[in-house]
């Protein structure tokens, strides 16, 4: 029986789009005592780029070949919010549905790096985010009724919401991409917005993971849902897979109570997926050396960016083809690895050859 695709209708990326400030210290400063680059100035390289998740999402898909990719999202009018829908612009992106707020500024991502990439402390300024109009959401994905919707961890409590209602309403499924611990548990200050059941995929990593478990649990209504479950069938064993994955797999069932598909990102330890009809399954990491490793920004955005191209792509059906689920997260973690060795929050390198049905 082939699969049915479909045409036309728009995948829609609602979240967070900022100016990616990155500082990278020199190698001539070494990083064993953490005190070295504080409370004074550091040699090394600072970069500015496209960034915000939402954005990184969505580039990621659009670049992975998602049929129709639009951004809805929010910049300042200052040069930052001038300089992102330029940059979108130029590379082809769609930008009709950024809109210009003159009372806030764009969002700014400021990390700093060590000299191999890693991540050393960072500060995001996402206010503008809160300022985002619930109405105007309603009214694109009423016109545009895309087949799939991505949101972030960025846009507030009543955003994801509205969105969850609106996607209900229209039939619509949705991911949701954490982002961060504090911004995951957004997801749970209003029990409807995970009660529309039109959230069907989340992707957070072993904190974010754990977090929301936890909220979850110390919510009195939500955390008495019927035939919710923890345990572990006995008829699954995670053949070949770490520790981590082992450790975090009671979470993974649980949250699946509420989000039926939790695609888990491990880090350098793979992914683990946990689905409908006790669907388990976990996936090593792609290998990549050390010494290609350029930076880390970025790489898990574009894990789901290609993932939900080809959600989009599979007109979101059931995955109960395991080679089928095996051949999506191993073409997302292609996706995350090509960034990793980039020094941008999205790698050019990503392409249709990630698509499973180019």
């Amino acid at each position: 029986m082939p699969i049915a695709t479909s045409v036309g209708r728009p995948l829609i990326v609602i979240g967070g789009i900022a100016l990616d400030i990155t500082a990278t210290v020199g190698k001539a400063t070494s990083l064993g005592a953490l005190s070295s680059i504080l409370h004074t100035s550091t040699p090394g390289h600072v970069k500015q780029s496209l960034g915000g998740v939402g954005r990184n999402v969505a580039e990621a898909a659009w670049r992975t070949g998602g049929t129709n990719v639009k951004l809805v999202s929010v910049v300042g009018d200052d040069l930052a919010g001038q300089s992102i829908q330029q940059g979108m612009r130029s590379i082809g992106m769609n930008t009709e549905y950024i809109q210009i707020l003159k009372s806030q500024p764009t969002a700014v991502y400021n990390a700093l790096h060590s000299n191999d990439g890693q991540l050393i402390a960072a500060v995001a300024d996402m206010n503008i985010f809160d300022s985002m109009d619930t109405s105007r959401i309603i009214s694109i994905l009423k016109r545009e009724n895309p087949n799939f919707v991505c949101f972030d961890g960025n846009i507030s409590s009543i955003m994801m919401k509205t969105i969850a209602q609106t996607c209900q309403s229209l039939s619509i499924p949705a991911l949701f991409e954490p982002t961060s611990v504090p911004k995951s548990l957004k997801l749970f200050e209003f029990t409807e917005t995970t009660q529309a059941q039109s959230i069907q995929y989340a992707s957070p990593n072993q904190f974010e993971l754990e977090a929301m478990c936890d909220t979850i649990q110390s919510n009195p209504i939500l955390s008495k849902k019927k035939k919710v479950t923890s345990i572990i069938p006995d008829s699954i064993q995670l053949k070949n897979a770490p520790r981590l994955a082992n450790s975090v797999l009671p979470h993974v069932i649980y949250l699946s109570n509420y989000i039926p598909n939790i695609i888990t990102k491990l880090g350098e330890e793979g992914c683990l997926y946990v689905g409908r009809n006790s669907v388990i399954e976990y996936f090593p990491p792609e290998f990549i050396e050390a010494n290609e490793i350029k930076s880390v920004t970025g790489a898990g955005d574009c894990f789901v960016g290609t993932l939900i191209a080809n959600l989009q792509q599979l007109s979101n059906m059931e995955i109960t083809s395991t080679d089928m689920l095996k051949l999506m997260i191993q073409k997302s973690q292609q996706s995350s690895i090509r960034t990793l060795k980039s020094n941008n929050a999205v790698s050019e390198k990503i392409s249709k050859d990630l698509l499973l049905l180019n």
